[in-house]
């Protein structure tokens, strides 16, 4: 009786164990669907990949949680590239488009289908659960048009004219019978001539710009569309451009550099693509850009149209982000600039523009964040500013009015202005230098009612062989209400010795009075 009940113990012991571990140990799934190619018969041989999510910037999320009214909403969307990204597992489809995925890791993936000549396509924050997960529902939940429109506007090459493109409607592949594909493939284009009759891209569609193209007749870019430049290339628009994306379905400019990479052991900080040359806009003024993407570039996007206005876009990854010059007026808002490393250009810069407004951006880790320069003298108000060396350069007589801007980075100088002046009043500084001075005009600078969180210098007037202005630096807080404290935080001629031989030339700070409490009206307004 003994010996059953121990060998019953023993049983026991063994069913729970094997019970609690095969509960216990790794979750996987398999993920099933079917991808088709655009009036194709044969649909093998496209590509499957599921990748670990992107990494969402921290600051940036910070800046969306604090100020949501300002820049972009990053997500998935906005930064994924799996050029760049941690692919977890591959598949292929077979003839009739089939493809099955298994052993995945449960989790949140976004997914991508690719095909030579069909380009790529993104499936968003898919999730793979315990068992068996359907492409079709993913493209549901994440709220993807399955295959586009019902109608399609196709750019076709009249073969008798290469540089003439003739649009004509085709019924959606969707109304065909043997249509049950959860996504489509759509043929690349290749653009090798210059645009002169009215053209479209399509939404979802790739568009390979080969060579230098001029397009002088109306160009429609679709929400969804991307458009991948070759090395050193230059697409610029004289004719009407309507270039206007959705908020989760941005309109994309990248480099045609390493689309169709798919191996599990790239290493993101080693990838470094090549770099189009710009996306140029010029003669008519009526031009719409929003909601679209610009990265690899040389310069994203260059704008010498009069009073050309920009908003929800993001340029990252480049030498210079948007450029306006030599015009009478510009106006951006709500971009997201990021990792622009150009020492001379910035995420934003503007050179011999009259006018006009720098408004609501998230700009971060810049070697420049802003650069105004050549009687430039724009509005800034309302911008996230976190970059590398300067958050705003300002150079050669413009005078722009800075108000209102968070400068977040302890590490870089707030405001850097050379033979130029103008109004800088509340605004929250929290770096290295808060304002440096240099080579100023003689004429008196304006700073006021900004607060001070500044580790080494509040404002420095830089000693040099040149005049340099006195500022009337009265009425801000400095972080403090004691006077010595405040002196150290302050550079001018009272900090060298007369026989200095810069000491004639260097202005004097005057920041008294100063405010003893924080400005409760600096920094980024509005909701």
């Amino acid at each position: 009786m003994n010996n059953k009940i121990l060998i019953f113990i023993l049983c026991s012991l063994i069913f729970f164990t094997i019970t609690f571990c095969s509960n216990t140990g790794p979750q996987t799934g398999t993920l099933t669907g079917t991808i088709n190619l655009e009036d194709q018969s044969d649909h093998s041989g496209i590509i499957i990949g599921v990748y670990k999510l992107a990494e969402l910037d921290p600051d940036i999320v910070e800046a969306n949680q604090k100020w949501p009214h300002i820049g972009v909403i990053i997500n998935q969307h906005t930064e994924f590239d799996h050029r760049f990204g941690t692919l977890v597992k591959t598949g292929e489809t077979d003839a009739a488009g089939y493809f099955e995925i298994g052993n995945i890791p449960t989790g949140v993936y976004n997914v991508v289908a690719i095909k030579d000549g069909f380009g790529f396509r993104y499936i968003y924050n898919v999730q793979i659960n315990d068992g068996e997960t359907a492409l079709s529902e993913q493209c549901k939940m994440n709220s993807q048009p399955v295959g586009g429109q019902v109608e399609k506007c196709i750019m076709k090459n009249d073969s008798s004219n290469s540089s003439h493109y003739s649009l004509f409607i085709e019924p959606h592949y969707s109304l065909k019978k043997e249509r049950k594909a959860d996504l489509l493939l759509y043929p690349e284009t290749t653009i090798s001539s210059d645009i002169s009759t009215p053209t479209t891209f399509l939404s979802n569609h790739h568009y390979i710009i080969e060579q230098d193209i001029i397009v002088d007749d109306e160009l429609t870019i679709e929400h969804g569309a991307i458009v991948r430049l070759n090395d050193g290339v230059k697409l610029t628009i004289y004719g009407d451009l309507t270039a206007v994306g959705e908020e989760d379905n941005f309109i994309w400019f990248t480099s045609n550099d390493s689309i169709f990479s798919f191996s599990v052991f790239r290493f993101p900080s080693f990838v470094s693509l090549y770099e189009y040359k710009s996306i140029e806009l010029d003669g008519t003024f009526n031009k719409q850009v929003s909601y679209c993407k610009f990265d690899h570039a040389g310069t994203g996007l260059l704008s010498k149209v009069n009073g050309f206005e920009i908003s929800d876009c993001v340029f990252r990854d480049s030498n210079c982000g948007f450029m306006a010059e030599y015009v009478d007026s510009t106006f951006c808002s709500n971009l997201l600039c990021e990792n622009i490393t150009g020492g001379s250009e910035g995420g934003i810069y503007f050179s011999h523009v009259t006018e006009g407004c720098i408004e609501k951006n998230v700009i971060n880790d810049c070697e420049n964040g802003i650069q105004i320069k050549n009687n430039s003298n724009p509005e800034v108000k309302n911008n996230f500013l976190k970059n590398r060396k300067y958050n705003i350069w300002i150079l050669w007589d413009s005078l722009p009015l800075i108000h209102y801007n968070e400068f977040a980075n302890e590490n870089s100088y707030g405001v850097y202005n050379h033979k130029s002046f103008r109004l800088i009043q509340y605004n929250n500084f929290h770096n290295y230098i808060g304002v440096l001075y240099n080579e100023c005009h003689p004429e008196v600078s304006e700073i006021h009612n900004n607060n001070f969180f500044c580790s080494l210098y509040a404002i420095k007037i830089r000693n040099t062989v040149y005049q340099t202005a006195d500022i009337n630096a009265e009425n801000n807080y400095f972080g403090t209400v004691d006077i010595t404290e405040i002196q150290n935080l302050i550079w001018d001629k009272n900090d060298l010795d007369e026989n200095d031989p810069t000491y004639p030339h260097t202005g004097i700070v005057n920041f008294t009075p100063f405010l003893l409490s924080e400005v409760i009206s600096a920094g980024i307004q509005g909701e």
